[in-house]
């Protein structure tokens, strides 16, 4: 959670530094890029962008008491090393960073959090990990479709 949140503030901040450029420049050049991104998700077939295809090591976990679950969580909560199958997280930093600030950094930064927390836990939780990842793996387009439209639905809110 930290580690999404300190990449929603370094978003944010990012945001403020953005806002020099004219709101309509802005707007003008994020348009097309969302368009393009949400129809790939909605047409469930999602656009592999540049990303570090690298999952962070699970030995960084048990090292040193405190260290290492914070090693873990920043590199999983900034992107620093995942794998994404969706270009939603990298749109979503275009959108704060063009359109957003501190504040929508932060949200967007603890919603991160939260939903890479949710993943693991609901994995564990659900008795058959291996049957989850079978049922994720086997709806993952839909998964993308249903993620796209929740983007979707919430820049339309944004921009009411």
């Amino acid at each position: 959670m930290l580690g999404a949140l300190l990449a929603g503030l370094i978003m944010g901040a990012l945001g403020g530094l953005a806002s020099i450029v004219p709101e309509a420049v802005r707007l003008w050049t994020l348009a097309p890029i969302v368009a393009v991104i949400l129809l790939f998700e909605l047409a469930g077939r999602p656009l592999s962008l540049p990303q570090n295809r690298r999952l962070v090591p699970q030995d960084v976990i048990p090292r040193a008491g405190f260290a290492g679950p914070l090693q873990f969580g920043f590199e999983m909560g900034t992107g620093v090393r995942t794998f994404t199958p969706t270009a939603l997280p990298q749109l979503l930093v275009l959108v704060i960073v063009l359109t957003g600030g501190l504040g929508p950094g932060l949200l967007a930064g603890l919603g991160f959090g939260v939903g890479r927390t949710l993943m693991p836990l609901s994995r564990a939780l659900s008795g058959e990990p291996r049957r989850w990842d079978t049922k994720l793996l086997a709806s993952t387009a839909w998964v993308g479709r249903l993620c796209a439209t929740g983007f979707l639905l919430s820049l339309a809110l944004l921009w009411t």
